[in-house]
C-alpha cells in the first residue's frame, strides 16, 4: 500500500477525530494483498503525540485541574463538541475534595444531582454517579465523601468512554506560553484556549510562636485525638463554615477534648436565609449542619454558659493585640480564607504575568486563558445588591454552562 500526502489546500475540512475514524475505515477496507493508493491532505491528518518522535499535539482546549470545577468545564466543552480536549491533573482524584471526606456539605443533595443532570455529557453516567445519593434527603446536605465519589465516578467514566475526544495526562503543568494566537503547555502541546481549575488551599497564619493545626486535619473528626491533648488550649480563628465545623469537632471529640476551646472572631455569626427562588447570604452564610450547631450551641450561648467554650471578638484589636490574644493558646486553627494553589509560570507574548488578575464575570485572565472554580470564582449580586463570590458544585457548573460559548 502506498500513501501519498498532498500539501496543497483541500476543498473541505473534517475534524481530526472524524478523519481519524474515516481513515481507519478506509485502511480496513483495503485488500492487503493488492497495491493501493491512499491520498490524504496533510492539514487533515490528526496530530497525535508520538513518544518516539516527541511530536506536538494540537487541541481545541486544555483544562488544568480535575476537581468539581475542572470536571464542569470538561463536560461543558464536550457538550459543545469543542474537541479534542487536553485534560491535565496530577491525580484525577476529585481535587482537594478528597481531603474532606468526613466533612458535612453545606450544599443540598439535589444540587449535587443537578450538577450531573444539567450537562448531557455527564448525564450519560448519572445512574452510576448518583448511586451514592440514593436514600439521601434531596433538601438536606450530606457527607462530602458522597460528592467526592460522584466526581471520581464521572471523571473515570469520561476517561474511559471519551478517550478519543479527551486526552488525559497526569502531571503538574509548569509553564503556559502564549504566542501567535495559541497557548503552548510545557513547551509541547498547543491549544486555542486554556482553563485553569487549579483550586485553592486554606490560608495559613503568620508566625505567632504558637503551634498551628492544619484546618484540613481539624475538619476530619477521626484525626482530632492525634492532634490535641486534654491539657491543650486550642484557639479557632474565624466564624465561617469551616471555623464552626472545627469548633464542633474539637468540642465533640469523644476521646480527647482540649482543656479550653477559644473562638476568636471579627464578624458575628451569619446564616443563609432562604427566600423565594434565591438565598440571601448564599455564599457567606452558614448552612446545613454547621448552621444548626451554631444556632444551638453558639448563638444560644449554651457552651459559654457551661464554660466549655469561650468566644472573643477581636474586631477592634490591632494586629499586635490579636497575636497577643492568640498566644494564650497552645495550638491554633486558622479558618479564615483560602489562597490559590501555585499556578504555572505564565508567559504572554514573551512577557511573564506575575500578578494574575481575572474578570470575575467572565473568568478571563488573558486572550484564550480563563480561570474557574474556587481560585477564580464568579462574582454575583443578589436582589438586595449584596456582592459575593459564588463557590459550590452547582455554581461551578452553572458558570461553565453560562460563560463557555464557542
Amino acid at each position: 500500500m502506498c500513501i501519498v500526502v498532498l500539501k496543497s489546500d483541500f476543498f473541505f475540512v473534517l475534524s481530526s477525530i472524524v478523519l481519524h475514524k474515516w481513515c481507519i475505515a478506509i485502511f480496513q477496507s483495503i485488500n492487503p494483498s493488492k497495491s493501493s493508493l491512499v491520498m490524504l491532505h496533510v492539514g487533515m491528518l490528526p496530530k497525535l503525540t508520538s513518544s518516539a518522535t516527541g511530536s506536538m499535539d494540537q487541541y481545541k482546549a486544555a483544562v488544568i485541574g480535575a476537581g468539581p470545577a475542572g470536571l464542569a468545564v470538561v463536560a461543558t466543552l464536550l457538550d459543545q463538541e469543542c474537541i479534542p480536549i487536553l485534560w491535565i491533573d496530577p491525580n484525577f482524584e476529585a481535587g482537594r475534595l478528597s481531603n474532606y471526606l468526613e466533612v458535612p456539605s453545606n450544599t443540598k443533595v439535589k444540587l449535587f444531582q443537578q450538577y450531573v443532570t444539567t450537562s448531557p455529557s455527564l448525564n450519560r453516567f448519572s445512574s452510576k454517579a448518583l448511586m451514592p445519593f440514593v436514600g439521601q434527603d434531596p433538601d438536606k446536605g450530606c457527607p462530602l465523601n458522597l460528592a467526592a465519589t460522584m466526581v471520581k465516578s464521572l471523571t473515570d467514566s469520561i476517561r474511559k468512554a471519551d478517550s478519543t475526544r479527551v486526552h488525559c495526562v497526569q502531571k503538574v503543568v509548569k509553564e503556559l506560553a502564549f504566542s501567535e494566537g495559541r497557548w503552548k503547555i510545557d513547551g509541547a502541546d498547543e491549544c486555542e484556549r486554556v482553563y485553569l481549575a487549579t483550586g485553592s488551599h486554606p490560608r495559613s497564619l503568620p508566625d505567632t510562636g504558637v503551634e498551628e493545626l492544619l484546618l484540613d486535619d481539624v475538619l476530619t473528626p477521626t484525626r482530632i485525638p492525634e492532634l490535641v491533648t486534654d491539657d491543650d488550649t486550642v484557639g479557632v480563628i474565624g466564624s465561617s463554615h469551616s471555623a464552626i465545623l472545627a469548633l464542633k469537632n474539637l468540642h465533640e471529640c469523644a476521646t480527647t477534648r482540649p482543656k479550653r476551646i477559644i473562638n476568636f472572631f471579627q464578624s458575628p455569626l451569619l446564616f443563609a436565609i432562604y427566600k423565594e427562588g434565591w438565598i440571601l447570604y448564599d455564599n457567606t452564610g452558614l448552612k446545613g449542619e454547621a448552621a444548626d450547631w451554631a444556632k444551638q450551641e453558639l448563638q444560644s450561648g449554651n457552651l459559654e454558659k457551661e464554660k466549655k467554650l469561650e468566644r472573643i471578638c477581636v474586631k477592634d484589636y490591632s494586629p499586635e493585640e490579636q497575636v497577643k490574644s492568640w498566644q494564650q493558646c497552645t495550638k491554633l486553627v486558622h479558618a479564615v480564607g483560602f489562597d490559590r494553589n501555585p499556578l504555572p509560570k505564565i508567559l504572554f507574548n514573551g512577557d511573564e504575568l506575575k500578578q494574575i488578575s481575572y474578570d470575575p464575570h467572565t473568568g478571563k485572565i488573558a486572550d484564550g486563558l480563563y480561570g474557574c472554580g474556587i481560585a477564580f470564582p464568579e462574582k454575583t449580586v443578589d436582589p438586595y445588591g449584596n456582592q459575593e463570590y459564588a463557590v459550590g458544585f452547582w455554581k461551578f457548573m452553572r458558570y461553565a454552562q453560562k460563560k463557555i460559548k464557542l
